[in-house]
């Protein structure tokens, strides 16, 4: 009993495959006329075959009696209801995708100057534009929700890119942004410079 039991695990676990395909993606926007961003993306998608139950009709024959407590009239009845009457194997997907990096490319007055943003590790980051000003705002997985959007008491980094300058805040327990907090205790994340 035991060795069919382990059989049937085998075969179950045998008859669900699951393979995925490793691949990068790329969203460029343009924020300002000086400001373009590229976000990245490290994604897989993942295939993989399960069961499904296949239904259909069945039926029993009960006893039906008309006349109870007497019971001289009773006949046989045919009740039919949906069952389960096998299985398929069903192939899915899912597209699970990791925001790792932002990359900018900022036209000042004199050069075309690039920068990259690598957070994978750190957390998660939302970008939004406020009138010719790119806003970075990073929210850590390590004591926050990470979910790109700051909350009191979570870590956070802010970037304010311009053409001209990039003023990087930070934020823990403070209400605001700030260019030091001293409730800040993470590792700091960088927007780099790329070199030519």
């Amino acid at each position: 009993m035991k060795k069919a039991l382990i059989m049937i695990f085998v075969l179950a676990v045998l008859s669900i495959t699951v393979y995925s395909v490793s691949y990068s993606k790329s969203n460029n926007v343009q924020i300002t006329d000086n400001i373009g961003l590229e976000s990245v993306q490290d994604c897989q998608l993942v295939t993989w075959t399960e069961p499904e139950p296949v239904y259909g009709e069945c039926s029993y024959t009960e006893m039906a009696c008309d006349d109870e407590p007497i019971n001289k009239s009773c006949s046989e009845k045919t009740i039919t209801y949906t069952c389960k009457t096998g299985e398929v194997q069903t192939e899915k997907s899912e597209e699970i995708c990791d925001n790792n990096n932002l990359r900018l490319e900022v036209n000042t007055a004199e050069e075309l100057k690039e920068y990259k943003l690598d957070y994978g590790e750190w957390g998660k980051c939302s970008y939004e534009k406020q009138g010719e000003t790119l806003v970075i705002t990073c929210d850590s997985k390590y004591d926050g929700n990470n979910d790109g959007i700051c909350k009191p008491g979570e870590s956070c980094t802010q970037f304010k890119v311009t053409k001209d300058n990039i003023q990087k805040l930070v934020k823990n327990s403070e209400y605001e942004f700030k260019e030091e907090d001293s409730t800040f205790f993470l590792e700091q994340l960088d927007l780099k410079e790329v070199p030519k």
